[in-house]
């Protein structure tokens, strides 16, 4: 069965009326989005030796990087830059940290596997149904006229009626459909086997649920609205509406409450034990535990599978209920024959916090600070819990507003490239410049790459930032051609931009706005990270590219996973040798040795080279004496502005030391 022909036969996300915004282009996004997970849960579920499913993962989060960056847009547009579009652009920020750290488990791969698809199923399920369905009400009820509280306030009455026990209805039922799904997975159904359960899986309890819920709980509307119907507690609706609710006394103090996000360690072992029911009936006697064990004060919610938020309005109390919460998971609950006990982990926030901006309206930022600090606790103490404290919660604010800067920077076209010639020692010959951006902030002068290109390396602004780079470069080009100066020019490409989905297409778009110019000309630079673990993927970019007729460098060689096979397979024209080697070789020593076997290989892959870091006529006399002849570094010129490079060149001689026939 071909690929397509196989998603649709096991569809454990169906799509349905139920998942429309009423945003027509955001709707068709979501289609592919689903699309690509009921191909990864068929991939999972079947079981097949032949079945790789890391293609797909890919795509999955190639087209989710593409889908966020264009819904942030149009919410952008819409609401400017409120708190509900910076809670929706961190959501899709944790989505992406949190595949990363599956991705990298060193756990067994059925178990990796298994989580990996229940958080996508979940995460995908909620957000489509509960937070783009809300921002795409509130963008409608503002392009009507609404003033955004008053937007928000009838959103939040619109949804949370018997739209909110569809909603509730719907996240229940995909999340036991996602049970099923991991479960088959870890039974190793054979194929057919698999397509008929999921099939009747879908045709009795999705069909049967969405009837029956809605008519036994057509007099419970309102109890449901907020309540999660498996455990009788709050659900993700009941508990922001609760923290809203203590919020609006204004005579509270900073910190003296807490919202904590808890999620049970290894449930799903007990799920795969005793079954889903079992596990639903534990999920059920724990609450009650739970609820004995809390103040009358506070509040819990079940937001989801496993996951639980807690709202303590004493946060002096907090560490010590977390700790009778514990104590009482510990104790083995009695399944028939059998016992079972579990732990959790815990993220905590204190709040209000009128230095970090927290209003009445931002229960749902709380919210997502608690995942925040959860997610980090799994990973740095698995099994207790951890605080957002003041300076995390500073970093984080410093970053969104360094990420607002930067969007800014690119809006108000603050950013601009230098340039640093690449010259043959020998001759003084000079094809290409490497283009090297710097950031023309306002209130910080000139800033160098190192103050924000970090903070954006796995974020879809380093595209955009790419993007302009390439425009920008090709402008230039253009802009030298006229005074009679024709060089070459090397742009930087990030990993996450060259492996985007839409790259050698974009690539394209901007190559034909400038048809005067020779694409091959521009040379993109990549570091071998580029291509670590997608290999493959990398090396049909880059024959793509060719394509068009752009040529390959790969920087910083030598410092990453080099190796035969790998320099065999990755088709650049050019290898960029790291300064670091050449900074150290002025004597006979490691370095010396490690330059010669460079030289050495870029010969017998028919590579060109080039020397990046040349600080002293020494080094270039090294260089030359190994047979490398091209080179660029701080001696030779540092990057410099377009008009002082036309200077540069005018003035530009190579040292005697390096013009010698000899080169000895």
């Amino acid at each position: 069965m071909s690929r397509n022909g196989a998603s649709q036969g096991f569809e454990i996300f169906p799509w349905s009326r139920h998942f429309e915004t009423g945003l027509e282009d955001i709707d068709d996004q979501h289609r592919v989005l689903v699309n690509i997970l009921n191909r990864l849960a068929w991939h999972f579920a079947s079981g097949s030796p032949e079945a790789d499913s890391t293609h797909l993962l890919d795509e999955l989060l190639g087209y989710a990087s593409y889908h966020f960056q264009y819904e942030e847009g149009v919410w952008s547009r819409a609401l400017g830059q409120s708190a509900m579009c910076r809670n929706h652009h961190e959501a899709h920020e944790l989505f992406f940290a949190r595949i990363q750290v599956l991705r990298q488990s060193e756990a067994p791969e059925e178990e990796v596997l298994a989580d990996l698809f229940d958080y996508l199923t979940r995460w995908l399920a909620f957000n489509i149904l509960e937070s783009d369905r809300r921002m795409a009400l509130t963008v409608k009820a503002v392009e009507a006229g609404a003033p955004l509280p008053q937007a928000l306030d009838q959103v939040d009455t619109e949804l949370s009626g018997p739209m909110s026990i569809m909603v509730t209805a719907l996240l229940e039922i995909y999340g036991k459909l996602s049970a099923s799904a991991i479960q088959l997975m870890h039974e190793k159904l054979a194929r057919q086997r698999a397509e008929s359960e999921v099939a009747h899986l879908q045709r009795e309890r999705l069909h049967h649920a969405l009837e029956t819920q809605a008519q036994d709980h057509q007099n419970q509307m309102a109890f449901l609205a907020y309540s999660d119907p498996l455990t009788g507690l709050l659900n993700r609706n009941g508990i922001i509406r609760a923290v809203r609710e203590f919020l609006e006394n204004g005579s509270l103090e900073d910190n003296s409450a807490a919202l904590v996000s808890i999620d049970l360690d290894n449930f799903h072992e007990i799920n795969a034990r005793f079954g889903e029911e079992t596990a639903d009936r534990v999920l059920g006697l724990l609450a009650r535990r739970w609820q004995d064990a809390l103040p009358p004060n506070a509040a819990l919610a079940r937001i989801g599978g496993d996951e639980f938020a807690l709202l303590m309005t004493d946060a002096r109390q907090v560490e010590s209920r977390l700790r009778a919460l514990q104590l009482t998971c510990l104790q083995p609950f009695e399944l028939g024959d059998a016992s079972a006990a579990t732990s959790f982990t815990a993220g905590i926030v204190c709040f209000p916090s009128r230095e970090a901006g927290i209003a009445s309206k931002d229960a749902d930022i709380l919210l997502r600070q608690a995942d925040h600090t959860l997610f980090r606790a799994k990973q740095e103490m698995k099994g207790s819990w951890l605080f957002l404290d003041v300076e995390e919660r500073e970093r984080r604010m410093s970053r969104q507003r360094l990420l607002s800067d930067i969007r800014a920077g690119l809006d108000q076209k603050q950013f601009r490239l230098f340039y640093q010639p690449k010259v043959n020692l020998r001759s003084g010959t000079v094809q290409y410049v490497e283009a090297l951006i710097r950031w023309q902030h306002p209130d910080r002068g000139l800033l160098s790459p190192a103050n924000f290109l970090p903070a954006i390396e796995h974020h879809p602004l380093i595209v955009e930032l790419g993007e302009w780079a390439l425009e920008e470069a090709l402008f230039q080009m253009n802009a030298w051609d006229g005074e009679g100066v024709t060089l070459g020019i090397s742009v930087n490409i990030a990993p996450i931009h060259l492996l985007s989905p839409t790259f050698v297409a974009r690539l394209q778009s901007i190559l034909d706005r400038f048809p005067g110019q020779a694409p091959g000309r521009l040379d993109l630079e990549i570091v071998e990270t580029a291509a670590l673990g997608e290999l493959e993927k990398a090396v049909r970019v880059i024959h793509d590219c060719q394509r068009l007729g752009v040529t390959f460098s790969l920087d910083d060689f030598g410092t990453g996973y080099s190796s035969l096979s790998y320099l065999k397979q990755l088709p650049v024209q050019t290898l960029k040798i790291d300064r670091e080697f050449v900074s150290g070789a002025d004597n006979k020593g490691e370095n010396h040795l490690i330059l010669k076997g460079i030289v050495g290989l870029a010969r017998v892959f028919g590579r060109e080279l080039v020397a990046e870091g040349v600080e002293t006529v020494e080094q270039g006399e090294l260089l030359l004496e190994l047979g490398c002849e091209w080179a660029q570094g701080y001696l030779i010129s540092p990057p410099v502005a377009p008009d002082k490079l036309i200077q540069w060149l005018a003035h530009w001689k190579p040292f005697p030391e390096w013009t010698r026939s000899d080169g000895t």
